[in-house]
C-alpha cells in the first residue's frame, strides 16, 4: 500500500498541462492504462508485475465474444 501511495503522491505533485495530456496517442494511452492495471493487480495480490501481466494475458485468452444471435439448440429449447 505504501508503494501505491508513494506513486500517487509523485504523480499528483506535477500535473501535466492540458496540451501534454491531449497529445497522448490512443496506443500510448492504452499502454499506460495497461501498466496501471498491472501495478494495481500486483499491489492488491502481492505479486510481481510479470505475474500481473500473465493474469491479464490469461484473462484475455479466456474471454470469447458472444455470438451475434443464439439458435434454439444453444439455449436448450
Amino acid at each position: 500500500m505504501a508503494r501505491a501511495q508513494a506513486r500517487a503522491a509523485r504523480y499528483s505533485k506535477t500535473p501535466s498541462p492540458p496540451q501534454d495530456r491531449a497529445s497522448v496517442r490512443g496506443e500510448e494511452l492504452t499502454g499506460m492504462k495497461l501498466y496501471a492495471a498491472q501495478e494495481i493487480l500486483a499491489e492488491v495480490f502481492g505479486i510481481s508485475l510479470t505475474e500481473a501481466e500473465e493474469m491479464i494475458k490469461q484473462r484475455s485468452r479466456e474471454r470469447t465474444l458472444w455470438p451475434e444471435s443464439f439458435s434454439a439448440d444453444d439455449i436448450g429449447l
